[in-house]
């Protein structure tokens, strides 16, 4: 099967990384490490994509300073497609301090520069890379009149919308969640959007149900170490998280929804779609990072084969 063409419109950070021994508490003063790693929602997630195999178009905006010129350079490297990335004189690139505690947990914190200013006019230019039958995943870093545009455009340019609400922002359009096919939101991003307190698969239904009645196609939440859910209006299910050992929980999310969208192109049903890009954010986890700790399809399917080993025995 023809692999589809994937786009992703998102943002990019460089992120200031301290592992520390544990999360502080308000007023704390801890030690830790501090790396600077490339980061972005948008950015990770096509990475994801991208050491998959896929060679996916990517719209951001980064200023035209050290950060943006690294992180342009970090995205090309990992095969990113870069012909999108608007370069925007006096402004800084987005960043994000991230801490990190040795039992995986994080604090993030971002001043989104660049990536603020997106409007729909720069969006809509970016759609002109978006190839026929093609993937679209959006995330909620950068602002609602930009979404509200890009999934404007869905009817005209044909292609397929996965929305990943992330963060969570008020604003967006009855129109706009009737565009969406699959909608990706964690634990806390459904709380936000239905006032359900996932913890099982049970709640997640009574979420997901919610979210479908805002008019998108389908849901897919993800659930940390318990899995994740999904549900259309002819089917549902839940499915199991791999047992890893968690290092580093940044990216995760980012993780699985590139890894979706890639295996989503390549023609994979979606049932083993989520199985596969829960692989990926297993992998993900057990390293430190986020681009970095994104993994190859070759290490994916060694992976997979060990699980399949161990379900046997």
């Amino acid at each position: 099967m023809k692999t589809r063409p994937l786009m992703f419109f998102g943002t990019t950070n460089l992120d200031l990384c301290f592992n520390v021994e544990r999360l502080p508490t308000p007023g704390e003063t801890l030690m830790g490490i501090l790396a600077r790693n490339p980061g972005g929602k948008g950015a990770n997630q096509a990475v994801a994509a991208a050491r998959l195999g896929l060679r996916p178009h990517f719209y951001t905006r980064l200023g035209d300073d050290e950060a943006g010129r690294r992180l342009l350079q970090s995205l090309a490297e990992a095969g990113v497609r870069t012909d999108a990335v608007e370069i925007c004189q006096g402004e800084p690139s987005g960043t994000a301090m991230v801490m990190v505690g040795d039992d995986g947990a994080n604090m993030i914190v971002i001043d989104p520069g660049a990536n603020l200013n997106a409007t729909a006019l720069t969006v809509e230019k970016a759609t002109g890379f978006i190839e026929p039958d093609a993937i679209v995943v959006a995330e909620m870093g950068i602002p609602v009149p930009a979404l509200e545009r890009l999934f404007e455009l869905k009817a005209d340019k044909g292609f397929e919308v996965i929305f990943n609400p992330a963060p969570v922002r008020p604003g967006l359009s009855a129109a706009a969640w009737r565009s969406i096919d699959y909608l990706t939101p964690n634990q806390s991003e459904t709380f936000e959007l239905t006032g359900v307190e996932v913890r099982d698969f049970g709640s997640a239904a009574r979420a997901a149900s919610k979210l479908l009645e805002l008019g998108t196609k389908a849901v897919l939440i993800t659930l940390g170490a318990c899995g994740a859910y999904y549900c259309d209006e002819s089917r549902s299910f839940g499915l199991p998280a791999f047992p890893v050992k968690v290092v580093d929980t940044t990216g995760a999310g980012d993780a699985f929804n590139g890894a979706f969208a890639a295996f989503l192109s390549q023609g994979v049903a979606v049932r083993d779609a989520i199985r596969k890009a829960m692989a990926v954010a297993a992998l993900c986890v057990s390293r430190r990072g986020a681009q970095d700790s994104m993994p190859t399809a070759r290490t994916v399917d060694e992976f997979l084969n060990q699980q399949t080993v161990l379900e046997l025995e």
